[in-house]
Protein backbone atom coordinates (compact mmCIF):
# COMPACT_ATOMS: atom_id res chain seq x y z
CA UNK A 1 0.00 0.00 0.00
CA UNK A 2 1.23 3.52 -0.73
CA UNK A 3 2.63 4.92 2.53
CA UNK A 4 0.58 8.09 2.00
CA UNK A 5 -2.55 6.01 2.53
CA UNK A 6 -1.57 3.89 5.54
CA UNK A 7 -4.38 4.05 8.07
CA UNK A 8 -3.60 0.98 10.17
CA UNK A 9 -2.93 1.44 13.87
CA UNK A 10 0.71 1.79 14.91
CA UNK A 11 2.61 1.54 18.18
CA UNK A 12 6.11 2.34 19.39
CA UNK A 13 8.10 3.09 22.52
CA UNK A 14 8.67 6.85 22.51
CA UNK A 15 11.33 7.03 25.23
CA UNK A 16 14.97 5.89 24.85
CA UNK A 17 16.32 2.64 26.23
CA UNK A 18 17.58 2.61 29.78
CA UNK A 19 16.26 3.00 33.32
CA UNK A 20 14.41 6.10 34.45
CA UNK A 21 11.28 7.39 36.07
CA UNK A 22 8.89 6.30 33.32
CA UNK A 23 8.72 4.90 29.81
CA UNK A 24 6.03 6.02 27.36
CA UNK A 25 4.45 4.02 24.55
CA UNK A 26 2.47 5.80 21.86
CA UNK A 27 -0.36 4.29 19.82
CA UNK A 28 -2.12 6.02 16.92
CA UNK A 29 -4.92 4.94 14.60
CA UNK A 30 -8.59 4.07 14.50
CA UNK A 31 -8.15 0.93 16.67
CA UNK A 32 -5.84 2.46 19.28
CA UNK A 33 -8.37 2.99 22.09
CA UNK A 34 -10.19 -0.28 21.48
CA UNK A 35 -6.99 -2.34 21.38
CA UNK A 36 -5.41 -0.87 24.51
CA UNK A 37 -8.73 -1.26 26.35
CA UNK A 38 -8.56 -5.04 25.80
CA UNK A 39 -5.35 -5.21 27.87
CA UNK A 40 -6.29 -2.61 30.48
CA UNK A 41 -7.79 -3.28 33.90
CA UNK A 42 -9.48 -0.09 35.07
CA UNK A 43 -12.00 2.33 33.59
CA UNK A 44 -13.44 1.55 30.18
CA UNK A 45 -11.25 3.62 27.86
CA UNK A 46 -13.97 3.71 25.20
CA UNK A 47 -16.17 5.82 27.50
CA UNK A 48 -13.51 8.34 28.47
CA UNK A 49 -13.61 11.89 27.17
CA UNK A 50 -10.80 13.06 24.93
CA UNK A 51 -7.65 14.26 26.69
CA UNK A 52 -8.40 12.15 29.76
CA UNK A 53 -5.94 10.38 32.06
CA UNK A 54 -6.71 7.24 34.04
CA UNK A 55 -4.81 4.80 36.25
CA UNK A 56 -4.98 1.02 36.09
CA UNK A 57 -3.14 -2.21 35.30
CA UNK A 58 -1.86 -3.45 31.96
CA UNK A 59 -2.05 -7.21 31.51
CA UNK A 60 -1.59 -9.90 28.90
CA UNK A 61 -4.06 -12.77 29.17
CA UNK A 62 -4.67 -11.95 32.83
CA UNK A 63 -0.99 -11.69 33.76
CA UNK A 64 -0.24 -8.22 35.14
CA UNK A 65 2.73 -6.54 33.46
CA UNK A 66 2.67 -3.17 35.23
CA UNK A 67 0.59 -0.44 36.82
CA UNK A 68 0.21 2.30 34.23
CA UNK A 69 -1.27 5.69 33.44
CA UNK A 70 -3.30 5.81 30.23
CA UNK A 71 -3.81 9.05 28.31
CA UNK A 72 -6.60 9.07 25.74
CA UNK A 73 -6.81 11.59 22.89
CA UNK A 74 -9.63 11.39 20.37
CA UNK A 75 -9.47 12.53 16.73
CA UNK A 76 -9.25 14.99 15.18
CA UNK A 77 -7.68 17.24 17.83
CA UNK A 78 -4.60 15.11 18.45
CA UNK A 79 -0.97 15.30 17.34
CA UNK A 80 -1.50 12.83 14.48
CA UNK A 81 -5.11 13.79 13.75
CA UNK A 82 -6.08 10.20 14.66
CA UNK A 83 -7.16 8.56 17.91
CA UNK A 84 -4.04 8.43 20.10
CA UNK A 85 -3.28 6.56 23.32
CA UNK A 86 -0.16 7.02 25.42
CA UNK A 87 0.83 4.49 28.06
CA UNK A 88 3.14 5.60 30.88
CA UNK A 89 4.72 2.66 32.69
CA UNK A 90 7.59 2.34 35.16
CA UNK A 91 10.94 3.29 33.64
CA UNK A 92 12.23 -0.24 33.12
CA UNK A 93 12.85 -0.93 29.45
CA UNK A 94 12.03 -4.62 29.96
CA UNK A 95 8.54 -3.64 31.16
CA UNK A 96 8.03 -1.28 28.23
CA UNK A 97 9.11 -4.02 25.84
CA UNK A 98 6.65 -6.47 27.39
CA UNK A 99 3.80 -4.00 26.84
CA UNK A 100 4.98 -3.36 23.27
CA UNK A 101 5.14 -7.07 22.45
CA UNK A 102 1.62 -7.50 23.84
CA UNK A 103 0.22 -4.72 21.64
CA UNK A 104 2.09 -6.03 18.57
CA UNK A 105 -0.20 -9.04 18.66
CA UNK A 106 -2.83 -6.70 17.21
CA UNK A 107 -0.98 -3.63 15.94
CA UNK A 108 1.98 -2.73 13.72
CA UNK A 109 5.31 -1.29 14.86
CA UNK A 110 5.60 2.32 13.72
CA UNK A 111 8.19 3.28 11.14
CA UNK A 112 10.76 5.99 11.97
CA UNK A 113 8.99 9.34 12.21
CA UNK A 114 5.62 7.85 11.29
CA UNK A 115 3.66 9.66 14.01
CA UNK A 116 4.96 13.02 12.77
CA UNK A 117 4.41 11.92 9.17
CA UNK A 118 0.75 11.18 9.94
CA UNK A 119 0.44 14.59 11.60
CA UNK A 120 1.62 16.14 8.33
CA UNK A 121 -0.57 13.97 6.07
CA UNK A 122 -3.62 14.74 8.25
CA UNK A 123 -2.89 18.49 8.01
CA UNK A 124 -2.07 18.91 11.68
CA UNK A 125 1.32 20.45 10.82
CA UNK A 126 3.05 21.68 7.67
CA UNK A 127 6.36 20.28 6.44
CA UNK A 128 8.49 23.05 8.00
CA UNK A 129 7.00 22.26 11.42
CA UNK A 130 7.62 18.55 10.85
CA UNK A 131 11.28 19.30 10.12
CA UNK A 132 11.40 21.59 13.16
CA UNK A 133 10.41 18.67 15.39
CA UNK A 134 13.42 16.73 14.12
CA UNK A 135 15.66 19.78 14.60
CA UNK A 136 14.35 20.22 18.14
CA UNK A 137 15.36 16.67 19.01
CA UNK A 138 18.86 17.26 17.63
CA UNK A 139 19.47 20.80 18.96
CA UNK A 140 22.80 21.03 20.80
CA UNK A 141 22.94 24.74 21.63
CA UNK A 142 20.71 27.58 22.79
CA UNK A 143 20.61 29.18 19.34
CA UNK A 144 19.81 25.88 17.60
CA UNK A 145 17.05 25.24 20.13
CA UNK A 146 15.58 28.72 19.58
CA UNK A 147 15.75 28.29 15.81
CA UNK A 148 13.81 25.00 16.03
CA UNK A 149 11.23 26.51 18.40
CA UNK A 150 10.62 29.48 16.10
CA UNK A 151 10.17 27.19 13.12
CA UNK A 152 7.83 24.97 15.14
CA UNK A 153 5.78 28.08 15.97
CA UNK A 154 5.41 28.79 12.25
CA UNK A 155 7.89 31.63 11.66
CA UNK A 156 9.31 30.08 8.48
CA UNK A 157 5.87 28.90 7.32
CA UNK A 158 4.52 32.45 7.66
CA UNK A 159 7.40 33.88 5.63
CA UNK A 160 7.05 31.30 2.85
CA UNK A 161 3.27 31.68 2.83
CA UNK A 162 3.53 35.48 2.50
CA UNK A 163 5.81 35.04 -0.55
CA UNK A 164 3.35 32.59 -2.11
CA UNK A 165 0.50 35.07 -1.55
CA UNK A 166 2.57 37.85 -3.11
CA UNK A 167 3.22 35.70 -6.19
CA UNK A 168 -0.47 34.80 -6.38
CA UNK A 169 -1.41 38.49 -6.40
CA UNK A 170 1.04 39.13 -9.24
CA UNK A 171 -0.36 36.19 -11.19
CA UNK A 172 -3.91 37.51 -10.72
CA UNK A 173 -2.86 40.90 -12.08
CA UNK A 174 -1.45 39.18 -15.16
CA UNK A 175 -4.56 37.07 -15.62
CA UNK A 176 -6.72 40.20 -15.44
CA UNK A 177 -4.44 41.96 -17.92
CA UNK A 178 -4.70 39.03 -20.35
CA UNK A 179 -8.50 39.37 -20.19
CA UNK A 180 -8.28 43.15 -20.68
CA UNK A 181 -6.03 42.73 -23.71
CA UNK A 182 -8.57 40.39 -25.31
CA UNK A 183 -11.16 43.14 -24.86
CA UNK A 184 -8.86 45.77 -26.33
CA UNK A 185 -8.21 47.38 -22.92
CA UNK A 186 -5.04 47.74 -20.89
CA UNK A 187 -4.77 48.39 -17.14
CA UNK A 188 -1.37 47.08 -16.05
CA UNK A 189 1.23 49.64 -15.02
CA UNK A 190 4.32 48.09 -16.58
CA UNK A 191 6.91 49.92 -14.45
CA UNK A 192 5.04 49.33 -11.19
CA UNK A 193 4.63 45.63 -11.95
CA UNK A 194 8.35 45.30 -12.74
CA UNK A 195 9.17 47.01 -9.44
CA UNK A 196 7.01 44.44 -7.63
CA UNK A 197 8.87 41.62 -9.38
CA UNK A 198 12.21 43.12 -8.35
CA UNK A 199 11.00 43.51 -4.75
CA UNK A 200 9.96 39.86 -4.75
CA UNK A 201 13.38 38.88 -6.08
CA UNK A 202 15.07 40.84 -3.29
CA UNK A 203 12.98 39.05 -0.65
CA UNK A 204 13.79 35.62 -2.10
CA UNK A 205 17.53 36.37 -2.29
CA UNK A 206 17.46 37.44 1.38
CA UNK A 207 15.71 34.18 2.23
CA UNK A 208 18.34 32.14 0.36
CA UNK A 209 21.12 33.95 2.22
CA UNK A 210 19.45 33.04 5.50
CA UNK A 211 20.01 29.38 4.63
CA UNK A 212 23.75 29.61 5.30
CA UNK A 213 22.98 31.18 8.68
CA UNK A 214 20.46 28.44 9.46
CA UNK A 215 22.92 25.68 8.62
CA UNK A 216 25.61 27.25 10.81
CA UNK A 217 23.21 27.60 13.75
CA UNK A 218 21.85 24.07 13.39
CA UNK A 219 24.92 22.10 12.26
CA UNK A 220 27.70 24.31 13.61
CA UNK A 221 30.34 26.73 12.32
CA UNK A 222 33.01 24.54 10.72
CA UNK A 223 36.59 25.65 11.40
CA UNK A 224 39.57 23.86 9.85
CA UNK A 225 43.04 24.22 11.35
CA UNK A 226 45.55 24.17 8.49
CA UNK A 227 49.29 24.55 8.16
CA UNK A 228 52.62 22.84 7.76
CA UNK A 229 53.52 19.99 10.15
CA UNK A 230 54.59 20.91 13.68
CA UNK A 231 53.37 24.54 13.69
CA UNK A 232 51.01 23.90 16.62
CA UNK A 233 47.68 23.02 14.99
CA UNK A 234 47.00 20.21 17.47
CA UNK A 235 48.00 22.38 20.43
CA UNK A 236 45.53 25.10 19.37
CA UNK A 237 42.92 22.37 18.77
CA UNK A 238 43.40 21.10 22.33
CA UNK A 239 43.29 24.61 23.82
CA UNK A 240 39.99 25.32 22.05
CA UNK A 241 38.56 22.11 23.49
CA UNK A 242 40.29 22.52 26.86
CA UNK A 243 41.31 18.86 26.68
CA UNK A 244 44.19 16.78 25.34
CA UNK A 245 42.19 15.42 22.40
CA UNK A 246 45.02 15.52 19.83
CA UNK A 247 48.45 13.96 20.31
CA UNK A 248 51.12 16.66 20.42
CA UNK A 249 54.78 15.77 19.74
CA UNK A 250 57.74 17.55 18.16
CA UNK A 251 57.70 14.92 15.40
CA UNK A 252 56.29 16.30 12.10
CA UNK A 253 53.29 14.41 10.68
CA UNK A 254 51.85 13.19 14.00
CA UNK A 255 48.29 13.93 12.84
CA UNK A 256 47.84 11.62 9.85
CA UNK A 257 44.06 11.98 9.56
CA UNK A 258 41.80 14.84 10.59
CA UNK A 259 40.30 15.01 14.07
CA UNK A 260 36.85 16.49 14.65
CA UNK A 261 35.30 17.78 17.86
CA UNK A 262 32.34 20.02 18.69
CA UNK A 263 32.08 22.65 21.40
CA UNK A 264 29.42 25.18 22.38
CA UNK A 265 30.45 28.83 22.79
CA UNK A 266 27.92 31.42 23.94
CA UNK A 267 25.02 29.37 22.58
CA UNK A 268 26.62 28.61 19.20
CA UNK A 269 27.99 25.26 18.03
CA UNK A 270 31.55 25.11 16.68
CA UNK A 271 32.93 22.10 14.81
CA UNK A 272 36.70 22.21 14.82
CA UNK A 273 38.85 20.06 12.52
CA UNK A 274 42.53 19.43 13.22
CA UNK A 275 43.83 18.51 9.77
CA UNK A 276 46.92 16.60 8.78
CA UNK A 277 49.93 18.83 8.15
CA UNK A 278 50.12 19.48 4.41
CA UNK A 279 53.53 18.55 3.01
CA UNK A 280 55.19 16.25 0.50
CA UNK A 281 55.47 12.74 1.90
CA UNK A 282 55.88 9.13 0.77
CA UNK A 283 53.85 7.77 3.68
CA UNK A 284 50.66 6.37 2.10
CA UNK A 285 48.62 6.75 5.27
CA UNK A 286 49.68 10.37 5.64
CA UNK A 287 48.90 11.00 1.95
CA UNK A 288 45.32 9.75 2.49
CA UNK A 289 45.03 11.96 5.58
CA UNK A 290 46.15 15.01 3.60
CA UNK A 291 43.62 14.25 0.84
CA UNK A 292 40.83 14.03 3.41
CA UNK A 293 42.03 17.24 5.02
CA UNK A 294 41.76 19.06 1.69
CA UNK A 295 38.10 18.01 1.42
CA UNK A 296 37.44 19.28 4.95
CA UNK A 297 39.15 22.59 4.15
CA UNK A 298 36.93 23.18 1.13
CA UNK A 299 33.75 22.53 3.13
CA UNK A 300 34.69 24.66 6.17
CA UNK A 301 33.22 28.08 6.89
CA UNK A 302 36.53 29.35 8.29
CA UNK A 303 40.10 28.15 7.82
CA UNK A 304 42.78 29.00 10.37
CA UNK A 305 46.07 29.12 8.49
CA UNK A 306 48.56 28.46 11.27
CA UNK A 307 52.29 29.10 10.98
CA UNK A 308 55.17 29.88 13.31
CA UNK A 309 56.67 32.38 10.86
CA UNK A 310 55.56 34.47 7.86
CA UNK A 311 54.79 31.48 5.61
CA UNK A 312 53.62 33.43 2.56
CA UNK A 313 54.26 30.60 0.07
CA UNK A 314 51.90 28.13 1.76
CA UNK A 315 49.33 30.88 2.33
CA UNK A 316 49.24 31.62 -1.41
CA UNK A 317 48.84 27.90 -2.17
CA UNK A 318 45.90 27.73 0.24
CA UNK A 319 44.26 30.83 -1.23
CA UNK A 320 44.14 29.08 -4.61
CA UNK A 321 42.00 26.31 -3.06
CA UNK A 322 39.54 28.48 -1.11
CA UNK A 323 38.56 32.18 -1.12
CA UNK A 324 40.90 34.41 0.89
CA UNK A 325 38.00 35.83 2.91
CA UNK A 326 37.57 32.41 4.56
CA UNK A 327 41.22 32.32 5.69
CA UNK A 328 42.35 33.66 9.05
CA UNK A 329 46.12 33.95 9.45
CA UNK A 330 47.32 32.69 12.85
CA UNK A 331 50.95 33.16 13.94
CA UNK A 332 51.55 30.56 16.66
CA UNK A 333 54.47 30.28 19.11
CA UNK A 334 54.48 34.04 19.58
CA UNK A 335 56.37 33.54 22.85
CA UNK A 336 59.46 32.76 20.75
CA UNK A 337 59.21 35.93 18.63
CA UNK A 338 60.93 39.24 19.28
CA UNK A 339 59.03 42.53 19.34
CA UNK A 340 59.88 43.45 15.73
CA UNK A 341 58.69 40.11 14.37
CA UNK A 342 55.47 40.27 16.37
CA UNK A 343 54.74 43.77 15.12
CA UNK A 344 55.48 42.81 11.53
CA UNK A 345 53.04 39.90 11.70
CA UNK A 346 50.33 42.08 13.26
CA UNK A 347 50.77 44.57 10.42
CA UNK A 348 50.08 41.69 8.01
CA UNK A 349 46.79 40.88 9.82
CA UNK A 350 48.06 37.82 11.68
CA UNK A 351 46.43 36.88 14.98
CA UNK A 352 49.22 36.05 17.43
CA UNK A 353 48.88 33.04 19.74
CA UNK A 354 50.95 30.72 21.82
CA UNK A 355 49.72 27.63 23.61
CA UNK A 356 52.31 27.62 26.38
CA UNK A 357 50.72 30.37 28.47
CA UNK A 358 47.65 30.63 26.15
CA UNK A 359 48.47 34.21 25.22
CA UNK A 360 46.14 35.23 22.39
CA UNK A 361 43.81 32.22 22.70
CA UNK A 362 41.05 34.23 24.39
CA UNK A 363 41.38 36.90 21.71
CA UNK A 364 41.05 34.25 19.00
CA UNK A 365 37.88 32.85 20.59
CA UNK A 366 36.42 36.37 20.87
CA UNK A 367 37.12 36.96 17.18
CA UNK A 368 35.24 33.77 16.31
CA UNK A 369 32.24 34.82 18.41
CA UNK A 370 32.30 38.29 16.86
CA UNK A 371 32.31 36.67 13.42
CA UNK A 372 29.19 34.67 14.28
CA UNK A 373 27.38 37.56 15.94
CA UNK A 374 28.20 39.99 13.14
CA UNK A 375 26.03 37.91 10.83
CA UNK A 376 23.03 39.28 12.79
CA UNK A 377 21.02 36.07 12.80
CA UNK A 378 17.37 37.09 12.86
CA UNK A 379 15.87 33.93 14.32
CA UNK A 380 12.53 35.60 14.88
CA UNK A 381 11.89 36.32 11.20
CA UNK A 382 12.05 32.69 10.03
CA UNK A 383 15.12 31.37 8.21
CA UNK A 384 15.90 28.30 6.13
CA UNK A 385 17.41 25.41 8.06
CA UNK A 386 18.31 22.65 5.61
CA UNK A 387 19.51 21.96 2.08
CA UNK A 388 16.07 20.81 0.88
CA UNK A 389 14.58 24.19 1.72
CA UNK A 390 17.54 26.12 0.28
CA UNK A 391 17.43 24.22 -3.01
CA UNK A 392 13.68 24.80 -3.38
CA UNK A 393 14.09 28.56 -2.90
CA UNK A 394 16.99 28.64 -5.37
CA UNK A 395 14.79 26.96 -7.97
CA UNK A 396 12.04 29.46 -7.18
CA UNK A 397 14.52 32.27 -7.81
CA UNK A 398 15.49 30.75 -11.17
CA UNK A 399 11.84 30.70 -12.23
CA UNK A 400 11.35 34.26 -10.99
CA UNK A 401 14.36 35.40 -13.04
CA UNK A 402 12.76 33.83 -16.10
CA UNK A 403 9.53 35.68 -15.30
CA UNK A 404 11.39 38.99 -15.05
CA UNK A 405 13.18 38.36 -18.36
CA UNK A 406 9.98 37.44 -20.18
CA UNK A 407 8.22 40.52 -18.78
CA UNK A 408 11.08 42.89 -19.67
CA UNK A 409 11.31 41.49 -23.19
CA UNK A 410 7.52 41.62 -23.76
CA UNK A 411 7.34 37.92 -24.62
CA UNK A 412 3.74 37.80 -23.47
CA UNK A 413 2.01 37.85 -20.12
CA UNK A 414 1.24 34.12 -20.47
CA UNK A 415 4.96 33.29 -20.26
CA UNK A 416 5.46 35.51 -17.22
CA UNK A 417 2.41 34.01 -15.50
CA UNK A 418 3.68 30.49 -16.18
CA UNK A 419 7.12 31.26 -14.73
CA UNK A 420 5.54 32.84 -11.65
CA UNK A 421 3.37 29.75 -11.16
CA UNK A 422 6.52 27.62 -11.27
CA UNK A 423 8.25 29.92 -8.75
CA UNK A 424 5.26 29.54 -6.44
CA UNK A 425 5.23 25.75 -6.72
CA UNK A 426 8.85 25.50 -5.59
CA UNK A 427 7.99 27.52 -2.49
CA UNK A 428 4.93 25.34 -1.90
CA UNK A 429 7.26 22.32 -1.78
CA UNK A 430 8.90 23.78 1.33
CA UNK A 431 5.71 23.85 3.37
CA UNK A 432 4.38 20.63 1.83
CA UNK A 433 1.50 21.99 -0.26
CA UNK A 434 3.16 20.21 -3.18
CA UNK A 435 5.29 17.19 -2.36
CA UNK A 436 6.00 13.58 -3.25
CA UNK A 437 6.61 10.36 -1.39
CA UNK A 438 10.38 10.41 -1.90
CA UNK A 439 10.67 13.79 -0.18
CA UNK A 440 8.59 12.60 2.77
CA UNK A 441 10.59 9.38 3.05
CA UNK A 442 13.88 11.30 3.14
CA UNK A 443 12.60 13.68 5.81
CA UNK A 444 10.94 11.24 8.19
CA UNK A 445 13.45 8.39 7.85
CA UNK A 446 15.84 10.51 9.94
CA UNK A 447 13.42 10.56 12.86
CA UNK A 448 13.55 8.01 15.67
CA UNK A 449 10.89 5.33 16.00
CA UNK A 450 8.17 6.67 18.30
CA UNK A 451 8.31 10.27 17.06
Amino acid sequence: MNSFLKTDTIVAISTPQGTGGIHILRISGKDSIKTVNEYFEGKNLLTLKSHSLTFGKFHNKGVIIDEVLISVFKAPKTFTGEDVVEISCHGNYFIATQILETLLQDLRLAEPGEFTKRAFINNRIDLTKAEAIGDLLEAQTKSAHQLAINQLEGKLYDKINSLIKFITELRMLLELEIDFVEQGLGALNHDLFLTKLQNLKSKIITLINSGNEGLIIKDGLKIALVGAPNVGKSSIFNKFLKSERAIVTPIPGTTRDYLEESIAMNGFLLKIFDTAGIRKTDDQIEILGIERSLQIIKKSHLVFFISDFDDEANYEKLSKIIPKEKIWKIANKSDKMDFEMRQNLKDKNFILTNTVDEDGMDDLKKEVLNYIKNDNYDLESGILTNLRQIEAVRKSLESLNKAIDSFKNNLGYEFTAFDLKEASEYLEEIVGKITNEDILTNIFSNFCVGK
